[in-house]
């Protein structure tokens, strides 16, 4: 696993961004190894882009995760341990390894190759591949910290609520979880699809004919899924979730702390949530 010294902690939120930036064509670079990217079409198909566009689109979410953190009175150090829940090739795991050691750095998907992908390209922390519907590998009242950065955008209800039970599990009281969901603003953007210039824009255009009811499940507080990858439709898609929807069904265990709906900032809606002292969910086998 590759080391981070306690100077290199030093640097700023701008200066580190501009190494990671380098670190697309070296992989040392200011003395840091930095851990390898994969190819450009991997990116692409898990983050909608790559290489020095897809680093400044997540460099915004960063510094966002890291205010709210502090704001909350759980402020990212290198002891905090952190999880990227649905991390794909470790985008976020290179940013936040500046604040946290790469001993606490957690990070786990349901695709595995590209967990193996990631080990193969040094991206730091503990990687583990989840399934659809199991349980995550780490003790309850584990985490201060996590994220899911458009990964509940895809989820049927089903599995959005196994793996809210599952975050609630394994975060500490105090700890804050933030996370991107798809705002009403979404069933506009399919509404307003005229071509299918990719399969996926095929896919949502077909819904089309639905819109109607998709509004008036919003708008009354419930989460909207909208199949769109054959196959697999049980568990992944596209999902639009009101706000609403998640202080009635997460207010169990967590508190919204802050929602931002503002697309000239995110694409998707952020929410930011924390983990009250209620009792755990019972592990799952």
């Amino acid at each position: 696993m590759l080391t981070l010294s306690d100077e290199a902690r030093k640097y700023s939120d701008k200066e580190w961004f501009e190494l990671l930036l380098a670190s697309v064509d070296a992989p040392t670079v200011a003395g840091i190894t930095f851990p390898g990217f994969p190819s450009d079409a991997i990116q692409t198909m898990f983050v909608g882009s790559a290489n020095r566009t897809t680093l400044t689109e997540a460099f915004q979410f960063y510094q966002f995760l890291k205010k709210a953190a502090s704001k909350a009175r759980a402020p990212l150090r290198p002891e905090s341990r952190f999880l990227d829940f649905g991390c794909g090739w470790g985008r976020y795991l290179r940013f936040f390894w500046k604040d946290v050691s790469e001993g606490n750095l957690y990070g786990c998907d349901t695709d595995g190759m590209i967990i193996d992908l990631c080990k193969t390209l040094n991206v730091p922390g503990h990687l583990a591949h989840i399934d659809p519907f199991g349980a995550l590998p780490w003790p309850t009242a584990h985490f201060d910290a996590a994220m899911a950065y458009s990964v509940f955008t895809h989820l049927p209800e089903s599995a959005h609520q196994h793996w809210m039970q599952e975050l609630a599990r394994v975060m500490r009281p105090g700890g804050v979880f933030c996370m991107t969901l798809e705002p009403r603003r979404f069933l506009d953007f399919i509404a307003n699809l005229a071509e299918p210039d990719n399969e996926w824009y095929r896919m949502l255009m077909m819904h089309k004919p639905r819109l109607p009811e998709y509004y008036r499940s919003f708008d009354a507080g419930g989460l909207v899924f909208m199949p769109t990858n054959p196959g697999v439709e049980e568990r992944y898609g596209d999902a639009v979730v009101p706000l609403s929807y998640i202080k009635k069904q997460w207010a169990p265990y967590f508190k919204v702390i802050d929602y931002v709906d503002k697309p000239q900032q995110f694409w998707q809606a952020v929410l930011v949530v924390q983990r009250t002292k209620t009792p755990y969910p019972a592990a799952r086998a």
